[in-house]
């Protein structure tokens, strides 16, 4: 089968002969900037992805909100996180992405201390569209594009890297934030965390991230310049399918629509995972759900990184997309600790790398020029599912149960995985 890279353009084609020394030192320089969107990521991730389950338990704990209702409001900050991810990618092609996530860092950080504040329903939903616009400027549309600008020939394992800090923000900082709720309620907690979310964010920032290597006289993954750059003629754009023609594309539109239906699923079924488990097994075990969950993504996606590089895209997401439904009826199943896990487990191992494979097949299929508006405008519509899928979640439990609900996530899953079988290959235009 091909890899996601049969037929991509290398970068440095056409470079003088390359100093191998001087190009591992230009090098390093991608991997530092790897490290600081790891760090950003874990801390958006932590505060923010992971952390919806838990404000949504407390919520319904100290506000006296129903499940559907705080489910509703999950939905609204994933909504307007898509929104603001859209408007994020073209933003980032017109600024240094540096001063957008900070702007993100401030918008973060004020709707984490008003979410101390809620007390009416609206005040929830007017909160979480604050909150939810302060992730998409600090997130996935411009971590990713970062990522996608340094490397190339590595892009896969790179973007594990990076985003296996969004399950590590899930391992290290989510359980943290539910066991201070639980001894010290959001209420009271909930400016310590704005504080300690602007600070992480801005540190990693500032100190370790950079928009491009161009904007620093570097090649992506190191390469030296070209004979052309040498001779002083300007670095040649990236190779990329125009905006409008990729999102208007037979292969852009299922996508979309397939991962709609296939992250509305993991999503709904991510943000009810502790307070479902608590339910059944008390907050210690919902506790370790969450961990384990996060754990077990860390793991498969850096593999599932690696796996990329060798593997045909299209094959490696149909394989995760069965994983996924099959985890999710585990887990509907699931009454005693065991089954928990194992449920658990299973999900952990899709839930990663499917998130990381969006941007992936996006790259891979349109190039890089266009890629933040592409992404942006991909993660726009993906929110759909996003947003709905943790509120549906809840008006089934309050309906019926937990265990109906997360069946009709596998369901959905599966006709995600059909949509997006329909897609075909992509015709990657770019390289012709």
């Amino acid at each position: 089968m091909a890899g996601p890279t049969a037929g991509v353009t290398h970068v440095g084609d056409g470079a003088a002969p390359p100093d191998e020394p001087a190009r591992r030192r230009r090098f390093v320089r991608g991997w530092v900037v790897l490290s600081g969107l790891f760090s950003v990521m874990a801390v958006t991730s932590g505060f923010a992805f992971y952390a919806q389950g838990v404000f949504l338990d407390a919520l319904v704990d100290e506000q006296g909100f129903s499940v559907g209702i705080a489910g509703a409001g999950t939905g609204v900050f994933f909504v307007a996180s898509g929104v603001c991810g859209y408007y994020t990618g073209g933003l980032i092609n017109r600024f240094d992405v540096r001063w957008v996530m900070t702007v993100g860092a401030v918008v973060g950080a004020v709707g984490l201390t008003l979410l101390g504040e809620v007390r009416e329903e609206w005040q929830l939903f007017a909160v979480m569209v604050v909150f939810g616009c302060g992730f998409a400027l600090t997130g996935l549309v411009p971590t990713t594009t970062v990522v996608t600008r340094w490397f190339q020939r590595r892009r896969s394992v790179a973007l594990s890297i990076a985003s296996t800090g969004l399950s590590v923000g899930g391992i290290a900082i989510a359980p943290v934030l539910a066991a201070v709720i639980d001894s010290n309620t959001l209420v009271r907690s909930a400016r310590s965390f704005a504080v300690v979310f602007f600070a992480a964010v801005l540190t990693a920032l500032w100190l370790l991230v950079r928009a491009s290597p161009e904007s620093m006289g570097l090649r992506p993954d190191g390469d030296p310049p070209t004979a052309a750059e040498l001779a002083g003629a300007p670095p040649a754009p990236p190779p990329g399918t125009p905006f409008a023609r990729a999102v208007r594309s037979r292969y852009f539109v299922l996508l979309s629509i397939g991962f709609v239906l296939i992250m509305g699923a993991q999503v709904g079924a991510i943000q009810h995972i502790f307070k479902m488990t608590k339910d059944r097994l008390g907050i210690e075990m919902a506790q370790t759900a969450l961990i384990l969950l996060a754990a077990t993504s860390v793991v498969a996606r850096v593999v599932g990184g690696f796996t990329a590089m060798k593997v045909n895209l299209r094959a490696l997401t149909t394989f995760l997309i069965v994983v996924q439904s099959g985890g999710l009826v585990m887990l509907a199943v699931a009454d005693t600790r065991t089954e928990v896990v194992l449920g658990v487990l299973v999900l952990g191992t899709s839930m990663g790398n499917l998130l990381m494979l969006h941007p992936l097949l996006l790259a891979d299929a349109f190039g890089v020029r266009e890629y933040a508006r592409v992404y942006g405008m991909g993660s726009l519509l993906m929110i759909v599912g996003v947003g709905t899928g943790p509120f549906v979640v809840g008006l089934i439990r309050d309906a019926v149960t937990y265990r109906l609900a997360f069946f009709v996530l596998a369901v959905v899953g599966i006709a995600g995985l059909t949509v997006f079988r329909a897609a075909g290959q992509p015709r990657r235009e770019h390289l012709d």
